[in-house]
């Protein structure tokens, strides 16, 4: 009896980490793709910018909305802001809500587009 309790809490155990690791993956994956649209993106705008971050965190079935993220621009430099709240089952049937936030910058060495004038 003591095994099957020993067995069943380290197969509970394993399957946090397990989710746990696997929403810090997809995690690491978006800011990263977010870092690589700010590095590679100088002659598109801030709003091109955050569509293809917005459109690379679908891929990774992140829910971040474009409220939740900011892009801006200040010549040379790129910023991308954004936070999203992703519920993980560390136990199964009991999502627990997981808060991940980051903030990646760029500088191009080539001149930026600049930003159309609002009126």
């Amino acid at each position: 009896m003591k095994t099957v309790l020993k067995l069943v809490i380290a197969v509970a155990f394993l399957n946090a980490v397990i989710r746990g690791a696997d929403s810090m993956w997809s995690y690491y994956k978006l800011k990263d793709e977010a870092q690589r649209t700010l590095l590679f993106g100088s002659t598109s705008t801030t709003e091109e910018l955050q569509s293809q971050i917005l459109l690379a965190a679908a891929e990774l079935e992140i829910p971040l909305t474009a409220e939740r993220l900011i892009v801006t621009r200040d010549g040379r430099r790129s910023v991308a802001e954004g936070s999203y709240t992703q519920q993980v089952e560390f136990f199964p049937n009991y999502p627990y809500p997981v808060e991940f936030s980051f903030v990646v910058d760029s500088v191009a060495i080539s001149p930026a587009v600049p930003e159309p004038r609002k009126r």
